[in-house]
């Protein structure tokens, strides 16, 4: 990238909200500015539900093999021959509809859970910001950068709040060099040390 095309981009003046934001964040070439918020809460309440939605499916699976244990004999084959079962959804034959349906919806439905998990599982590996980092985040997250003024969230509404909780955050990139007289430091003793420059960067906002 030239240094003319550079000096353009820092030019620019992005609004207050989205653009600024994540303009702010992209601007950080060590990437220690990627945080976005966990919603564990609302991870959390969709796995219960995957899960209990695969309970019920279970059990309406294993009421159709009850069911089939006094069938008939054409019926029992349908549990043992997959293109018997196939062929007996084209039959119009009602109660092998539903037991295919319910196939469907069992696969669907794990693949969903299954995927979600390990999501999570993934997810669950990342760590939150470090203080110092998440205190500089804030500052321009609450347009204090320039120390004037009273501070204001730059995303409205509900996203107001979302930085608020650090147990509820998750950093996409932490330093890999950082040892742990550092992270002491940055956790506990930021307030002696100036933000570094790529962190607070300043974004020109309109």
């Amino acid at each position: 990238m030239s240094k003319e095309h550079v000096d353009v981009e820092s030019r620019i003046q992005f609004l207050s909200g989205y653009p600024s934001l994540a303009r702010f964040i992209a601007s950080d070439r060590d990437r220690t500015t990627l945080i976005y918020k966990r919603f564990d809460e609302l991870a959390a309440r969709n796995l219960l539900y995957l899960q209990s939605e695969l309970a019920e499916l279970q059990a309406r699976q294993r009421a159709f093999d009850q069911h089939d244990l006094t069938a008939t004999l054409s019926v029992k084959q349908c549990s043992r021959n997959f293109a018997d079962f196939q062929k007996s959804t084209r039959a119009d034959d009602e109660r092998q509809k539903d037991r295919w349906k319910l196939m469907k919806d069992i696969r669907e439905t794990l693949k969903e859970y299954r995927e979600a998990l390990l999501f999570e599982s993934t997810l669950a590996t990342l760590p939150r910001p470090s203080k110092g980092i998440l205190r500089a985040f804030l500052t321009e997250f609450y347009n204090q950068s320039d120390g004037k003024g009273e501070p204001f969230p730059t995303l409205g509404g509900h996203s107001a709040g979302l930085y608020d909780d650090i147990d509820d955050l998750v950093a996409l990139r932490v330093q890999a060099d950082q040892d742990r007289l550092t992270t002491f430091v940055q956790e506990y003793l930021a307030f002696l040390f100036p933000v570094s420059s790529t962190i607070a960067r300043e974004t020109k906002v309109r």
